[in-house]
């Protein structure tokens, strides 16, 4: 007899370690199912919004659990046209840090989390099949490193498997990427001595380099024309000495990891949640990494997606509607950073408007980094000031 669940959750990624967390420790059955083992290394920007603190404590992961995998960080400079603008945040009671992580130590800490609050943690567990049909899923097969296949049961599907989601792509929902069509690529340097307490964006035409301090090393970021004819070694190499301040920051560096990549960033689906199933985190689709919203947005719809399916009533409408209500205002103000990043002459203007701007600067960047509504660095005044001529 199969083994049966409440919730089967695929990947224990930020996302869905914290939905497993947050279902286990309400009183449900949870599996928790990922590919790989922790720690396990991600090609991630490693920057995270300030409202991960809230979300981290509403989990009941204790700050003593993540904060060693945690570097606080003042805010982001923003460099573009010859200008430069401190992005910084603030909520009603202060300024607040946002934070470089060490993602091979803040996930397996995230998922052994789960597994302390009673969720089943399987690592090298791949999902290889869904049991159910169309128009109801009903659990996954699952294959272990020794080939073994098992069909588990589970009254919820959650897909928390990235942006390259093996969930989405069995329930046929991926989207293409039409635009932005970029190469993200990411590599740690050491650490660079007057960048500890903030990181950087240059931004080009079209593409940027970011540069966030996170614990014991400098990530290196970037996200870049698509183009597949070029090997990725000689595209990372050729976007740093084509911006010179850059090229200058890690000039006295070097770098002590591997290139990452993926080509290209950012992930859609054509619907979020469907009968027996849901998507979280990057699998439910997202944009571009360049304001550094994707692990709140992982934290923040997983606790959603915990609501949704401990409620009474259609699971995917609950998911559908709070899912809305969190990220809709947000993903607006997204797509039109997208737009403005698109064009680097508008960009250039923004940036030196927000440089002698300081309050207009200090509302967008608290925007973007979820410690104020959206809707506030989106109002036409707002985006006069800050586009206006």
């Amino acid at each position: 007899m199969s083994r049966r669940f409440d919730a089967a959750v695929v990947g224990a990624g930020p996302a869905g370690s914290a939905l497993a967390a947050g279902l286990a420790r309400r009183g449900a059955s949870v599996l928790l199912l990922e590919a790989n083992a922790h720690p396990r290394p991600k090609a991630c920007a490693e920057y995270a919004s300030p409202r991960i603190v809230e979300e981290l404590e509403r989990m009941g992961l204790a700050p003593d659990a993540w904060r060693p995998a945690a570097v606080p960080l003042r805010g982001m400079d923003l460099y573009a046209g010859g200008h430069r603008v401190r992005m910084s945040s603030a909520d009603r009671l202060g300024p607040r840090s946002a934070w470089g992580l060490d993602r091979r130590c803040f996930d397996a800490r995230l998922a052994e989390h789960a597994a302390a609050c009673g969720a089943i943690l399987e690592e090298r567990a791949r999902v290889v099949g869904l049991v159910g049909g169309d128009d109801l899923v009903r659990g996954v097969r699952v294959r272990r490193a020794d080939g073994k296949e098992e069909a588990v049961r589970a009254e919820v599907v959650v897909g928390a498997d990235g942006a390259r989601s093996t969930v989405a792509r069995l329930l046929r929902v991926d989207a293409p990427v039409r635009a932005p069509r970029r190469l993200g690529l990411v590599a740690h340097y050491e650490r660079v001595d007057d960048l500890e307490d903030h990181g950087e964006m240059h931004a080009a035409r079209g593409w940027y380099v970011g540069l966030a301090p996170v614990p014991g090393a400098l990530n290196v970021g970037m996200a870049l024309p698509l183009d597949r004819a070029r090997p990725a070694e000689a595209r990372f190499s050729a976007a740093i000495a084509a911006l010179p301040a850059v090229a200058e920051r890690l000039g006295a560096s070097r770098r002590i990891g591997p290139i990452r990549g993926a080509a290209p960033i950012g992930h859609r689906v054509r619907q979020v949640a469907g009968s027996g199933w849901l998507l979280i985190g990057d699998a439910a689709g997202f944009v571009d990494p360049f304001t550094g919203e994707g692990i709140h947005r992982a934290l923040r719809g997983a606790r959603a997606a915990a609501d949704a399916i401990l409620a009474d009533g259609d699971v995917a409408a609950a998911y559908r509607r709070e899912r809305r209500r969190a990220f809709a205002a947000k993903e607006a103000l997204s797509w039109l950073v997208q737009g403005v990043l698109s064009a680097p002459g508008l960009l250039g203007h923004a940036v030196a408007r927000l440089e002698s701007r300081p309050s207009a600067a200090g509302r967008l960047g608290s925007a973007l980094a979820d410690c104020r509504p959206a809707s506030d660095a989106f109002s036409p005044r707002a985006v006069w000031e800050v586009l206006g001529p």
